[in-house]
């Protein structure tokens, strides 16, 4: 077993883009930076998304663009921070930001807060709300298997933080699972819910595969909706294969034969281990038609 201090995934190595679009103009990267006082920076109240740009030879595919940045703006809406720009203006600025950027496989984030001086927990409703978009060179190893244990880290519930927004307070879940995770040696960890049942990872949906079929936690409260995860149920289906969307719980997964993790950045990726149990995942059939089926969408 691998100590507290080792990972077989290899860490990301990243290249921030030198600007962004910020309030609707590419501006220095800088030009959007909250002020220390910045009421989103003390509490966490800030919304952000992330989607895909492929570049492929010679154009850029944007994987489900409209739906990453609906759900963004509907997530800021359920937070009271009211997006002026609809999701066209919006999908125009990523691509003149892109234009403006090396070309590249890029991962975009969008994200709205509020720049401003303000620490009062409410009456902040009239300050302005500031919206930012830059991309990231993401360098990571997309094929390498991972291993995951059932995390001691609740999944925080929606009757907290609203599930289905990527607040950006809401993460500090998500930090606290991946860390306890790689402190007992694994890359990530499997977080339950207060029933016990499995919801995700600490930023990734969970597949399960066990006599040809698909499992996945159902959509709840506490489970993200995954744009990747619908894509991944989308492609199943297109190849014929059965799909249960039904609660598991740790004693469940002593049946699987595979099981993978999929999210925007992550994509899909083999889980070789879940607690003391082997799973031969990168060999399983179905696995690597979902995955051969996912390379075939994004690299177009």
């Amino acid at each position: 077993m691998r100590t507290a201090t080792q990972t077989a995934v290899p860490k990301y190595q990243t290249r921030v883009s030198s600007h962004s679009w910020f309030n609707g103009s590419i501006c220095p990267l800088e030009t959007g930076a909250p002020s220390i006082a910045s009421i989103s920076l003390h509490l966490g109240t800030g919304v952000f998304d992330g989607l895909m740009a492929y570049w492929n030879e010679n154009h850029y595919y944007l994987h489900r663009a409209e739906a990453h940045l609906d759900r963004f703006r509907e997530g800021s809406n359920r937070m009271g921070l009211l997006i002026p720009w609809t999701t066209r203006q919006l999908l125009a600025g990523v691509h003149e930001l892109l234009a403006h950027e090396p070309v590249g496989t890029q991962y975009v984030r969008p994200i709205v807060y509020r720049k401003a001086p303000e620490l009062w927990v409410t009456g902040n409703e009239g300050m302005p709300v500031d919206v930012s978009i830059f991309t990231v060179r993401v360098t990571r190893d997309i094929d390498a298997p991972i291993s995951c244990h059932i995390s001691s880290v609740e999944r925080i519930s929606s009757r907290a933080i609203p599930g289905h927004t990527k607040v950006s307070g809401a993460y500090v879940n998500s930090f606290n699972a991946r860390k306890t995770a790689e402190k007992a040696g694994f890359d990530d960890g499997l977080m339950l819910d207060r029933e016990g049942r499995l919801t995700e990872a600490s930023a990734a949906n969970f597949f399960a595969i066990t006599r040809g079929r698909l499992i996945t936690p159902p959509i709840n409260p506490d489970v993200f909706p995954g744009v990747t995860r619908s894509t991944v149920i989308d492609l199943g289906r297109e190849i014929g294969v059965d799909i249960d969307e039904v609660d598991i719980r740790p004693s469940d997964l002593d049946k699987v034969e595979a099981a993978f993790l999929c999210s925007t950045l992550m994509e899909v990726r083999p889980i070789s281990r879940i607690g003391g149990t082997v799973l031969a995942t990168t060999e399983n059939e179905l696995f690597r038609s979902v995955l051969t089926s996912f390379r075939g969408l994004t690299h177009q």
